[in-house]
């Protein structure tokens, strides 16, 4: 039996110009090819080689056209006009014309059985036109920010109401999304809620002596570890004011570690400096996927203060290394923390809250193995079996359309 031909459409992919880009994408990507026959198309906005940009705008035009990742998985980039914060409604059109383009020459003669697109607009809008020219089935993944910003705008709305309504299953990686996806017009029947998955190899128990050691942390005493980018809507600074009003209540704030870069890292530093704290927040920066485990593996908690999420992978990423998750209620959070013996769900959203739940986990023990069961139910491979599932439907859905 052939295997399943799948075209991955997303914007977020890693490539060379931006290794660290939707490494989600990339897992799935991973899980997805061990089972099928998986090329990816990513959508890359254009930008004119040679001129300067403001910002780091300018690093897209170093994008590769085309490439394939360690497993052998061929992916091309198609560039896309985009221009920043300007006529959203015109990126779905665009990139629709921009993926016929790439399809018919970089794929002719490969015919997919479904698109798997990742986020609803544009990526999803394109992916359905797509799949209606090709005459496959298509599969769109609400991921968070595309049903919570383009609904908002009026003719955005349309062509994403227009999306909900045409490809042939809708997942959404929260409840909550599940929610908006039909309230958008995706018919019952085609809504599906999947969440993302974990890599528990990569994401081990770790002895938390051995990881502060390798990584130059202290022995003693707690560690909080958010792992992420340093920008307004993850509200670093809603945890930073937690420490000071742990110690503003005469009790001892655990080091906060921030992984992760971000043009909000100068405030931060800021920020702890005048509440006293620059010894109790550490800048780790940067680093590697493969590194992120060992930082998870030296904390007490995964800490998140995010005023919106789609789904954080980090989620199950920490508690594979079983380590607990205390968090904010973004839409996603009451699916992933489904029990206390996985951490906390924080409202309301302040830091005098935030402050309440670090010291309520700081007097209770977690059974790391628990943690870690839950988030090995949600292995990436477990993720693929059930999203060939959804595949199989959705083709099977197509099919009966066209009868």
């Amino acid at each position: 039996m052939s295997k399943l031909k799948v075209l991955m459409l997303t914007r977020l992919f890693p490539s060379r110009a931006f290794p660290s880009l939707g490494t989600f994408c990339m897992e799935r990507a991973r899980a997805l090819a061990k089972h099928v026959d998986l090329r990816v198309m990513v959508p890359t906005p254009w930008f004119p080689r040679g001129l300067v940009a403001l910002g780091s705008w300018g690093q897209w035009a170093s994008v590769e056209s085309e490439g394939r990742t360690e497993e052998g998985i061929r992916v091309t980039y198609p560039r896309y006009l985009q221009i920043p914060k300007i006529a959203t409604f015109t990126q779905g059109p665009l990139m629709v014309k921009s993926v016929a383009h790439d399809f018919r020459i970089n794929h002719s003669g490969w015919t997919p059985d479904v698109i798997d697109a990742h986020f609803a607009y544009p990526d999803g809008y394109a992916a359905v036109h797509l799949a209606r020219s090709l005459g496959c089935a298509s599969v769109v993944t609400c991921h968070g920010a595309d049903l919570r910003l383009y609904p908002e705008l009026a003719l955005t709305r349309a062509q994403l109401g227009w999306t909900m309504r045409e490809a042939d299953r809708v997942i959404s990686v929260s409840s909550d999304l599940k929610r908006r996806s039909l309230d958008l017009g995706c018919p019952e029947e085609n809504a599906v809620f999947l969440c993302n998955g974990v890599d528990p190899c990569r994401f081990q128990l770790r002895t938390k002596s051995e990881s502060r050691a390798r990584l130059g942390l202290p022995q003693e005493g707690r560690i909080a570890v958010y792992v992420g980018y340093l920008i307004d809507r993850k509200n670093q600074s809603l945890v930073i004011r937690a420490l000071a009003r742990i110690r503003q209540r005469g009790q001892t704030p655990p080091l906060l570690v921030l992984v992760g870069s971000g043009p909000n890292r100068k405030k931060l530093e800021k920020e702890a400096a005048e509440l006293g704290l620059q010894d109790l927040v550490l800048f780790a920066g940067q680093r590697n996927h493969a590194e992120v485990a060992s930082w998870m593996g030296a904390a007490d908690w995964l800490l998140l203060s995010s005023d919106y999420e789609g789904w954080a992978t980090v989620y199950f990423e920490a508690m594979a290394c079983g380590r607990p998750v205390l968090t904010s209620r973004v839409n996603s959070a009451a699916d992933a923390i489904s029990k206390p013996d996985y951490g906390c769900v924080v409202e309301p959203y302040t830091a005098e809250a935030f402050a309440s739940a670090i010291i309520a986990a700081s007097a209770r023990e977690y059974d790391e193995d628990k943690i870690r069961a839950h988030a090995e139910a949600h292995s990436w491979a477990n993720w693929a079996d059930q999203a060939n599932a959804v595949f199989e439907q959705a083709i099977r859905s197509k099919s009966l359309r066209c009868i």
